[in-house]
Order: structure tokens, then C-alpha cells, then sequence
């Protein structure tokens, strides 16, 4: 009897021993948050997903705003417009062009006297030569130029005509105004350089014909009155004109 009354007060400390002890609960996760045990307490933090940039995408400039195009679209253009033998002839003009400024700064900076006069005066004469032939080909540059432009009028009139009737051809016709805006942009880049050759070439050939006169004696006196008096005609006939 003593037995079975001491099995039951143990049976009896070991049920409120385990009624006592704590639990050890699981913890579930959820996505996008993180549990930080402190000792006995629990902190719930939140940890928002970031926001992911949008990609950016580069613009190029726009057609006549600083678009580059290499060295074969420039020639191919250059082709259409004016034909080959044009760019072929025109790409030698402009290296005289520049090969006789060249020259002319080079004796500009050598002294200039009285027997050099000749020599001087042949040097004047190939520069004006030379500049007379590159304006030629600029006036052929103008005029292909202007055509292309007079074209871009003429799409945009059709564009706008075809809008009034549904618009149906619209998108055919703007590839082709892109096209030529390309075509006009070529021209006038390749047009305004070669332009700024010849004017640096005038100016060098300008500065010669004032140093024959000032320096060559009496000979290049007379030759500088002569030409300047030519100069002065010619310009009074446009002006008339």
C-alpha cells in the first residue's frame, strides 16, 4: 500500500512538471519578413522588396542635329546627288584647296622683296585659280542642295494632302522624307567645310596680294593698284546687275 500511494506522488510531480515547462513553439516565416529573437521577446521586421530601375535607354540625335554617318553614306550620298565623277573631282579640288593655302601661309612667312615679285605673283595667280574651280563645285553643291530641299516641300505638301484622304500612304511617305532630311543634311555639312576651305584659302591669297604690294617695290605696287582697281569694277558691275 505504501508502494502504490509513493508511484502515485511521483506520477503526480512529474504531470505538473511538464505542465509547467514552456513550449518551444515553431516559427513560420513569411516572405519579405525577418524575426529577431531578443532574449524572450520577438521583433518583427519588415523588409520592403526594392524597386528595380528602369533601364535607360540612349536617344540618338535626331536627323540634323549632330547625327554622324560614316565615311561610305557621306560618299554614297554625295554620289546620288551630284554623280561619281563629281565626288571624285570634287575631293581633288578640295585637297588643292587646301594644299595651296598651305603653301601660300608657308612663303608668307619667308621674307617678300623686290625680285621675288614674280615668283609671288604666279603663287597669287594658281590661288585664284584654284578657289574659282572649288566655287564652281560649290555653286553644283548649292544647287543639289536646293533640289533636296525643294523635294522635302514637296513631301510634306503629299503628306498632308493624303492625311485630308484617310492618310493611308503617311508612313510610306515619311520614310521618305527621313530619307531626304539624311540626303539635305550630307550635302550642307559637306557644302559649309568646303566653303571654310575656300575662305581660309581667300584669306591666305588676300594676305599675299598685300605683301606683293608692300614689298615688292614699285613693280608690285603697280600690279596690287591694277588688280584692286579690277576688283573694284567687277563689283560695281554685280552691283549693278
Amino acid at each position: 500500500m505504501t508502494c502504490l500511494v509513493f508511484a502515485f506522488l511521483v506520477l503526480g510531480g512529474v504531470i505538473l512538471v511538464l505542465i509547467a515547462r514552456p513550449r518551444n513553439r515553431p516559427t513560420h516565416h513569411r516572405p519579405g519578413r525577418e524575426v529577431v529573437h531578443y532574449g524572450r521577446q520577438q521583433q518583427v521586421v519588415v523588409t520592403r522588396p526594392k524597386k528595380r530601375k528602369k533601364p535607360q535607354v540612349r536617344q540618338e540625335p535626331a536627323s540634323g542635329g549632330g547625327t554622324l554617318y560614316t565615311e561610305a553614306q557621306v560618299r554614297a550620298i554625295l554620289e546620288k546627288a551630284l554623280g561619281a565623277v563629281w565626288e571624285a573631282e570634287q575631293k581633288s579640288v578640295r585637297a588643292q584647296v587646301k594644299e595651296q593655302e598651305r603653301r601660300v601661309a608657308a612663303r608668307l612667312r619667308q621674307h617678300q622683296r623686290e625680285s621675288d615679285f614674280a615668283e609671288l605673283r604666279g603663287l597669287h595667280e594658281k590661288s585664284r585659280q584654284t578657289a574659282d574651280l572649288a566655287f564652281t563645285m560649290l555653286g553644283d553643291a548649292r544647287g543639289a542642295e536646293n533640289t533636296v530641299s525643294e523635294n522635302i516641300r514637296n513631301v510634306h505638301r503629299a503628306i498632308k494632302a493624303d492625311q485630308a484622304r484617310g492618310g493611308s500612304h503617311v508612313a510610306a511617305m515619311r520614310h521618305t522624307l527621313d530619307a531626304l532630311h539624311v540626303d539635305r543634311d550630307v550635302l550642307r555639312t559637306h557644302r559649309e567645310r568646303y566653303e571654310q576651305d575656300v575662305q581660309r584659302l581667300n584669306k591666305e591669297t588676300a594676305r599675299l596680294r598685300d605683301a606683293i604690294g608692300a614689298n615688292c617695290g614699285a613693280p608690285g605696287r603697280r600690279w596690287h593698284e591694277a588688280l584692286m582697281e579690277r576688283t573694284r569694277r567687277r563689283k560695281a558691275e554685280r552691283q549693278r546687275d
